[in-house]
């Protein structure tokens, strides 16, 4: 997602205060939402122990956030045929989805008139993987340069700990929901549509791009 400091300050204000509101006992701080560790039992999550449906709650609630904020949302999901044999998120479909991130992210600067620059800030993830995404910006930095009196919008990206940014929190759960609709789980399809309709869209051009087996474009 993008947005100016001040509204991704409040979108995170707002995820601090549902956790607030699932577990009032516990500091927000001290714990992290993240839709992974709830859905399969890893970490210690302390929403582990909710059923299937309350689960499903906090997602809606999430993204709720996430499409209400003043942000723009966008999606890349790259799956390869076959992947899931080894690794779904080894280092090249890292590479491609953050260089198809970094075109997006061009195009949406183009159309606020070129002089827009983003600090792209990740998850922290493995070393590979991490050194795949450097390496897609450092490509495109290399290329040509931009139009004159035009900025590159992104060149570099920052690694933090999710568990302490709950901006962070928020764009994981949305991922979890675009790769749940586009692995074939339908109970995250009304997610996806919320995602989609909040995602930037200018003519042809889309912030979301999926590729995969089951859906494309």
């Amino acid at each position: 997602m993008a947005g100016s400091p001040a509204a991704i300050a409040r979108l995170a204000e707002s995820i601090r205060r549902l956790k607030l509101e699932l577990v009032p006992k516990i500091d927000p701080a001290d714990w992290e939402l993240h839709a992974g560790d709830m859905f399969h039992g890893r970490g210690g999550s302390p929403l582990g122990s909710m059923t299937t449906e309350e689960k499903m709650s906090v997602m809606r609630k999430v993204v709720g956030i996430v499409c209400d904020s003043d942000v723009v949302l966008f999606g890349i999901s790259v799956v390869r045929p076959g992947a899931h044999k080894k690794n779904a998120t080894d280092a090249r479909l890292a590479e491609r989805a953050t260089a198809l991130l970094a075109e997006r992210l061009g195009w949406f600067a183009n159309a606020q008139g070129g002089k827009m620059t983003f600090r792209m800030v990740s998850d922290n993830v493995r070393e590979k993987r991490r050194l795949a995404m450097t390496k897609a910006l450092e490509r495109r930095a290399a290329g040509s340069p931009p139009p004159r009196g035009r900025a590159r919008p992104v060149t570099r990206i920052e690694f933090v700990d999710s568990r302490s940014r709950a901006a962070i929190q928020a764009v994981d759960a949305v991922a979890f929901a675009i790769n749940r609709c586009v692995a074939g789980d339908e109970e995250f399809d009304d997610m996806f549509e919320d995602i989609k309709s909040r995602a930037w869209s200018q003519g042809d051009q889309s912030g979301l791009r999926i590729e995969s087996g089951r859906r494309a474009g």
